[in-house]
């Protein structure tokens, strides 16, 4: 079974004319384009060369020795994507292999193939990047809380200056202050006897250094989650959240290192920020509500009632079989273009939430309301807009089409199942099913590759056995999908 798109993005084409898209999805560790006039390409990050080692000469003195049995040869992991951005003139795709942590930035030409320009790994797992405004410079934020900044097409004449050979310093050996013996719980014993066996291995071997030209513009005591770009009068600013419920505002680059506040509020980690076409801020993640922000002012307008539509869609679909809901996810949220409305998923839950952004009360005032809940046929996972006209688009939908809906593990019954679905904006304002755009995405759809389970050589996968990337018990494919939840803290975790 082929994988789903984990990551979509799309952007307008006038090449092809008035109306003109393309489409970009992320399948493992393979990239799929194609335009609205038909065309289709693709692009796979070729395997690391394996190197064989050489057979011994048949021919030696004595007798035979005995034969070992080795070990399997060590696992070659996939670079799977977990990123992709694209930008305004739609010339560049920027791309996230989060196992290699390499940010890959692709050019497109006319005929939508895409050609690598650059890959640059850095030392930290990246977890969300984002563009400047002039599309000049990629903003990456990493799990250790840092943001660096990056030129989109690095300069050939850059060289890296040299780093100063460090001073050799005799470290005085660790010794633990406590033993087997003086230990009485099972967790300190666990604690003590990794400290030792850390103690044998020795000190972890320096971290490279990126040789490539960036630079470090400001960081948080915590993993970070999101970043945005903002611009507000020809002032530039970055938006982080983090692990810690933390909103931070700082000002863009060159300033990057100033502080202008914090939007403070939610009580669980943050997973997805998003500034609204009013130029608001919705931040979500672990907590039951949506956070709407004045984020010039640091002042939190309104909470969404995120959990309540989330457990009353999942009641009224009975086939889905799930029982009573706590907690949600949020795995996305988008603004929709030309529409002040956001769109809203939460991880393992098989619908997107419509939220009206700025929406006229009674009373006159302004305020975000709850439009609907869109049913979709398995998990979404990411979606695109297709510009279809000045003034409207098309939703896509990438589908977890191997999980049930509702589930993050167990495997769903009914095979033919689509990778996407489209809806388009009625009159009143509803989302219905395109099927005209869905016919159009089929050659996308069918698209299908080699992108088992991310191992070459020694793996289960590669023996034809059913559980590669792609299969409901593969554990790389659920860790790719599914990893927000991950971030909420466990009660009595350590932080």
């Amino acid at each position: 079974m082929t994988s789903p798109y984990q990551c979509l993005v799309a952007r307008e084409s006038t090449e092809t004319g008035p109306g003109g898209w393309t489409l970009f999805g992320a399948c493992g560790s393979t990239l799929v384009a194609q335009s609205s006039s038909g065309g289709t390409s693709a692009w796979t990050k070729p395997d690391d060369p394996v190197t064989e080692t050489q057979p011994q000469d048949e021919e030696t003195e004595g007798p035979p020795e005995k034969k070992v049995k080795l070990s399997q040869p060590p696992k070659q992991q996939k670079a799977n994507f977990s990123n992709l951005i694209v930008s305004s003139d739609g010339r560049y795709l920027v791309g996230v292999t989060g196992e290699d942590k390499c940010i890959r930035v692709f050019e497109t030409d006319i005929t939508n193939q895409l050609r690598q320009l650059s890959e640059r790994c850095m030392t930290r797992r990246p977890c969300s990047i984002a563009l400047t405004s002039d599309d000049s410079t990629i903003l990456c934020a990493d799990k250790f809380g840092d943001v660096y900044s990056l030129p989109l097409l690095p300069s050939p004449d850059y060289q890296a200056p040299e780093a100063p050979a460090p001073e050799p310093t005799k470290e005085a050996e660790w010794v633990p202050s406590a033993t087997v013996l003086t230990v009485h719980s099972g967790r300190n014993r666990k604690t003590l006897e990794d400290q030792l066996k850390q103690k044998k291995k020795g000190p972890a071997p320096p971290k490279d250094d990126m040789k490539f030209e960036h630079q470090l513009l400001l960081g948080h005591v915590s993993m970070l989650t999101d970043i945005v770009n903002a611009e507000v009068d020809t002032r530039r600013y970055i938006i982080t959240a983090d692990r810690d419920e933390h909103i931070r505002v700082s000002r863009g680059i060159p300033q990057a290192h100033i502080i202008e506040g914090f939007c403070f509020g939610h009580e669980a980690f943050i997973s997805r920020l998003c500034l609204t076409q009013s130029g608001r801020l919705v931040s979500g993640g672990g907590d039951a509500d949506l956070y709407v922000w004045d984020w010039q002012n640091f002042k939190l307008l309104e909470k969404l009632p995120l959990l309540d539509a989330v457990a009353d869609h999942l009641k009224s679909r009975s086939e889905l079989a799930v029982g009573e809901i706590s907690k949600v996810a949020v795995s996305g949220i988008w603004s929709v273009a030309y529409q002040d409305e956001i769109l809203v998923a939460c991880e393992g839950v098989p619908a997107l939430f419509s939220f009206k952004v700025g929406a006229t009360t009674n009373s006159g005032s302004a305020s975000t309301e709850f439009s609907s809940a869109i049913a979709l046929k398995g998990n979404a996972l990411d979606v695109a807009f297709l510009p279809i006209s000045p003034t409207s688009s098309v939703v896509v939908v990438s589908i977890d089409h191997v999980h049930k809906p509702g589930s993050t593990k167990e495997a769903r019954e009914d095979k033919d199942v689509s990778r996407l679905q489209c809806f388009s904006a009625e009159e009143n304002g509803k989302w219905q099913e395109d099927s005209h755009t869905s016919e159009a995405l089929k050659s996308f759809h069918d698209q299908v590759f080699d992108v088992e389970a991310g191992a070459i050589g020694g793996d289960d996968s590669a023996t034809g056995n059913g559980k590669g990337l792609g299969s409901a018990d593969d554990k790389a494919l659920r860790d790719m999908l599914y990893n927000v939840e991950n971030l909420r803290k466990r009660p009595g975790a350590e932080d």
